[in-house]
C-alpha cells in the first residue's frame, strides 16, 4: 500500500503539466495536418505562429488549431505551426482531436491579435485539466 501511495505520489510530482518548447526547437507540423491559412494573403497581412508545448501531459493526444472557427491544423507535442492570415483579433481556439480516448474535450479559446507584417505567436499548453492557448510569453 506504501508503495502505491509513494507511486501515485511521485506521479503527481512529476508531469502535473506540459512544459514550454522553444519556438525555434520545435518541429514543424507535417504539411499534410495543416488545413487551412498556408497562402498569404493578397495585400496585408501577418504571421501567427502556433507552438505546442512537450511533455508528459495530453502527449497521447493530437490537438486541432482552430482560427475563426475553422480547423486551420493538427498539432502534436513538441510541434509548431504557422498561418497566415489578415490583420485583426481572430479567435483562437485549442480542442483534442475526435479519435480515440482524446474525444470529448470542449474547445476552449481566446480572441489573438495579428498586425500587418509581424509575426504573433501562441503557446498551446496542458495540464490535467486539459489543453489551452495563450500568447508565448518569453521570460528573461
Amino acid at each position: 500500500m506504501r508503495i502505491l501511495i509513494g507511486a501515485l505520489g511521485l506521479a503527481l510530482l512529476v508531469g502535473c503539466a506540459t512544459s514550454a518548447t522553444p519556438v525555434v526547437q520545435a518541429q514543424p507540423v507535417p504539411s499534410d495536418e495543416l488545413y487551412a491559412y498556408q497562402v498569404k494573403p493578397a495585400g496585408s497581412g501577418g504571421t501567427l505562429t502556433v507552438v505546442r508545448d512537450s511533455g508528459m501531459v495530453g502527449s497521447g493526444c493530437d490537438v486541432v488549431f482552430y482560427i475563426d472557427g475553422k480547423r486551420a491544423g493538427k498539432i502534436g507535442p513538441g510541434q509548431r505551426a504557422s498561418f497566415y492570415i489578415a490583420p485583426g483579433q481572430p479567435n483562437l481556439g485549442v480542442g483534442l482531436s475526435d479519435s480515440g480516448l482524446c474525444a470529448g474535450m470542449a474547445i476552449r479559446s481566446i480572441t489573438g491579435s495579428v498586425q500587418d507584417g509581424k509575426e504573433s505567436i501562441y503557446r498551446i499548453s496542458g495540464d490535467m485539466s486539459g489543453v489551452y492557448i495563450g500568447p508565448y510569453i518569453t521570460y528573461d
